[in-house]
């Protein structure tokens, strides 16, 4: 499978457009997109298990006995499912700042070759 076509990369970097520059900004917002993307979901996870670990500290710390295991479980799945939903939405965000930008440049292509002729 072509990765480059599955996520519309190829036809994002053209050069041969009126405005080059801004296709090369719609491939860096792709790119950055997609490394916000694996970033995001590595820290949250890592980010879920530090929540984890303190809150079981802090029911320690509060006299509940030694480390509460259920109030570790719920902060990891709730860091862990927010975490997902922000790094998520970030992504989709940037992705469709690209895809905006390369919309308005197929409109603003179409329209200027109907008026040329």
């Amino acid at each position: 499978m072509n990765y480059l076509s599955y996520f519309k990369f190829r036809g994002t970097l053209n050069n041969d457009s009126k405005y080059p520059a801004l296709s090369l900004i719609a491939f860096i917002l792709k790119i950055a997109a997609f490394v916000y993307l694996v970033v995001g979901l590595i820290g949250t996870f890592i980010m879920s298990f530090v929540w984890a670990d303190q809150a079981g500290k802090m029911s320690e710390m509060f006299g509940r006995g030694g480390f509460n295991i259920g109030s570790a479980l719920s902060s990891f799945f709730f860091s862990l499912i927010g975490g997902i939903i922000v790094t998520i939405v970030i992504f989709l965000l940037l992705w469709a700042y690209a895809e905006l930008i390369l919309v308005l440049m197929d409109i603003e292509h179409n329209t200027s070759k109907r008026n040329e002729n």
